[in-house]
């Protein structure tokens, strides 16, 4: 039913003035179906995103590896569920900034 999509997509960064680049994004998709026998195998997700360094890119690029499994991992969002979904999603955000505070902490 859906073996003829195709999903098209153009990624582009400009370091601009500063010594290095700041900016990141990322891409990613996967099967909807992720064990859970509530979802239809043959949908999927396609996630992009973009972090913006804002002076600086150590979050920039610590949300970039972490942000998606953080987001996928929580409870609710492989449901069909909006509102489940949408609190997973949020949760995901938080939990990788509490994530990204730990590393801080035990690094910085």
């Amino acid at each position: 039913m859906y073996e003829n999509i195709v999903y098209k997509y153009f990624v582009a960064t400009d370091q601009g003035c500063r010594e290095y680049m700041e900016d990141f994004v990322c891409t990613s998709g996967q099967p909807i179906n992720k064990g859970n026998d509530d979802c239809d195998d043959e949908k999927s997700i396609k996630y992009f995103a973009v972090f913006d360094g804002h002076g600086g890119s150590d979050a920039a690029k610590f949300a970039q590896n972490y942000l998606f499994d953080e987001i996928t991992k929580q409870t609710g969002f492989w449901s069909r569920d909006t509102v489940a979904v949408s609190r997973a999603i949020s949760d995901g955000f938080i939990s990788t900034s509490m994530s990204m505070w730990n590393f801080i902490g035990k690094t910085g």
